[in-house]
């Protein structure tokens, strides 16, 4: 074999690094990342190896004797699904050779630092529609959707505002719940219409970390572990600091109105839970920052995602449920990745999304803010038990159509 000029490893290795903290900062987990990155070290003949964590990435390349260490410090971001779609569409052309390796990184460092394709006032928005949307599928009143769309919008305001300021940023996550809670309990008492658990899970959901809590247990179970380790660790700490808000929101309001009951009226009708489906998609695509031509595809995952769950209900129960839904999932993205030659995640990301276990993690908290702690920690190993059937089931997907690209 050929040996390289050292100039031409040190392109390469800046290239690599170049894109492993790219991909990294689009949201996609470890297992992923190393085997994006494997591609690339195959192509280029390099030997190398990468240890990816949620905030670094370190990864040592060269040829035997000269190989060198580099660690690249990563900031954490919500998925990018059109971001992670151009970085696998760079990869592709670069190992079948239709682009420069000088090309390819200056389109890396574009997509990198391409501007957002959804401004503020569309993701608020968003945020509010998914809210709604998921109160109709918890078989909430029609109050209960019209108040998770405003405390939707609410949850977004605070995040945007906080992100403008330092010290906020880090308090958001339980100045929403606190600001959530209270505003729940104080349309219950006056209103007496609204079932406040379902609305408050609604309206903070954008902040429940059942995706965060899924993936954790996928790297564990495919031999990540200090990544999968340090987001779960993450995302137990989401789940307290949404505790400690909601505890602190509920409590402020109880000692002004002293009890406060919940309200069931009669859920929305079965036709609305078809629209929901439609509209959390349109979320979903904004969420998730994908392209709106990938709206079908989203729609789809979707559309298996409930109606697959509400059908393998009829013979199994949970988490089997969650198997069998995230299984198809799985395997239409695999199928949607051969045919398109897109990334599967545009449709195993939203797909999942559906079926993460925050609502039971939420029970769970609430359970416990009640001092229930025996039903608080069964509820919890239930989330736990859901999140390990999905990462199971998005593994096993892949014996029957196995993946085209990494990502």
């Amino acid at each position: 074999m050929t040996r390289l000029s050292r100039e031409t490893r040190r392109t390469q290795a800046k290239l690599l690094l170049r894109m492993g903290k790219a991909i990294s900062e689009a949201g996609a987990p470890a297992h992923r990342l190393e085997s994006s990155m494997q591609v690339l070290l195959d192509k280029f003949n390099m030997e190398g190896s990468f240890f990816s964590m949620p905030t670094a990435l370190f990864a040592t390349l060269g040829d035997e004797e000269i190989q060198r260490t580099y660690m690249v410090r990563t900031t954490p971001h919500d998925v990018d699904l059109e971001k992670i779609s151009d970085l696998s569409d760079v990869i592709t052309r670069l190992e079948n050779d239709e682009l420069d390796i000088n090309d390819a990184y200056n389109e890396i460092k574009n997509i990198n630092q391409a501007k957002p394709r959804y401004k503020t006032p569309i993701t608020i928005f968003s945020i509010g529609l998914a809210s709604a949307s998921l109160a109709g599928l918890f078989q909430g009143s029609w109050i209960d959707v019209l108040v998770s769309l405003c405390l939707g919008w609410l949850t977004a305001l605070i995040i945007v505002f906080s992100s403008k300021h330092d010290h906020l940023s880090l308090l958001f996550t339980p100045i929403s719940a606190t600001v959530v809670g209270f505003t729940v309990m104080s349309i219950s008492y006056f209103s007496q219409s609204i079932d406040h658990f379902i609305v408050s899970l609604s309206g903070l959901i954008i902040l429940v970390p059942g995706l965060g809590i899924t993936t954790a247990i996928r790297e564990l179970s495919t031999g990540h572990l200090v990544s999968g380790s340090a987001r779960m660790a993450g995302a137990v700490t989401t789940f307290l600091l949404l505790s400690f808000g909601l505890a602190l929101g509920f409590l402020l309001a109880l000692g002004i109105y002293d009890e406060v009951e919940i309200h069931k009226l009669p859920p929305v009708p079965q036709w609305f839970v078809y629209l929901s489906i439609l509209t959390i998609s349109s979320a979903f695509t904004v969420l998730f920052k994908a392209r709106p031509s990938d709206f079908i595809w989203i729609l789809l995952t979707a559309f298996i995602a409930i109606m697959g769950s509400r059908l393998a209900g009829v013979w199994l129960q949970s988490p089997f449920t969650s198997f069998a839904a995230v299984l198809a999932i799985s395997i239409a993205g695999n199928i949607f990745a051969l045919i398109t030659k897109k990334p599967s995640s545009i449709m195993h990301i939203p797909g999942v999304m559906l079926l993460v276990p925050g609502s039971i993690g939420f029970k769970s908290l609430e359970a416990m803010l009640d001092h229930q702690t025996l039903d608080g920690v069964q509820t919890a190993f239930s989330a736990l038990l859901v999140a390990v059937a999905l990462a199971v089931g998005l593994i096993a997907g892949n014996l029957f159509v196995p993946p085209r690209k990494a990502l």
